[in-house]
């Protein structure tokens, strides 16, 4: 699936949405399985549709796993469509194309947390902790308490939480971490993280089980208060 094909796709869309305005012509919702199989034939529209049912999903977990990091979050958004389009005719339908795109998402995220770690490590090893904990701060900056009657304690102690659930998960192993925010985060079912992760669902759990420790261990003083 090239570039050239995503683009397409968006125009059109557009010419499909002036035309679903005209009452004489019908605007079915398809289901995945039907715009996949478009979609492995080339047909722009479907591709388009796609990408508009789980883009702010998808959106959500690579904000998530990327540290709250707005624009890389969106950059490996992007890449992780223009993945799955690229393989689109190597989907089987073993799993559900919601499973096999997330599975896409999450494998983008890693590798990019290990290159920029890497990266870093190489070039400013001396950043690596200062860079973590700036991480954690702007990512809790992204969401302002808009409520200006809210209680500026109840706030403060609110944003200790959140920092210290992120400070902990720092803590955990790359996998740990990935499976506790798959399923903790974005609800996700264990055969599902099973399927995306390629791992036994007793891997999964194992991971889970640990990763639940260590977080309730470093949240400690909140749940004993």
């Amino acid at each position: 699936m090239s570039d050239e094909h995503l683009s397409l796709a968006k125009q059109n869309a557009y010419e499909f949405e002036e035309l679903s305005n005209d009452p004489s012509l019908s605007n079915p919702i398809y289901e995945d399985e039907e715009l996949v199989r478009r979609a492995q034939n080339d047909d722009p529209w479907a591709i388009e549709q796609l990408v508009l049912r789980y883009q702010k999903k998808v959106y959500a977990i690579a904000y998530q796993m990327l540290s709250g990091d707005e624009q890389e979050a969106q950059d490996r958004t992007q890449d992780a469509f223009l993945k799955a389009f690229r393989k689109i005719k190597q989907f089987k339908g073993n799993a559900s194309f919601y499973t096999w795109l997330y599975r896409i998402v999450v494998n983008t995220c890693l590798d990019a947390r290990r290159r920029r770690r890497r990266w870093k490590e190489i070039f400013f090893p001396w950043r690596i902790e200062r860079h973590t904990d700036e991480s954690a701060t702007a990512a809790l900056e992204e969401y302002p308490d808009t409520n200006t009657q809210s209680n500026p304690l109840a706030t403060v102690r609110k944003r200790q939480l959140e920092n210290d659930v992120k400070q902990a998960m720092n803590t955990l192993s790359e996998r740990q971490r990935s499976i506790f925010q798959l399923k903790i985060f974005h609800e996700m079912s264990i055969p599902e993280i099973s399927q995306m992760m390629n791992l036994a669902e007793g891997t999964v759990k194992t991971h889970l089980f640990r990763a639940t420790q260590v977080i309730r261990k470093n949240l400690r003083r909140w749940t004993d208060a």
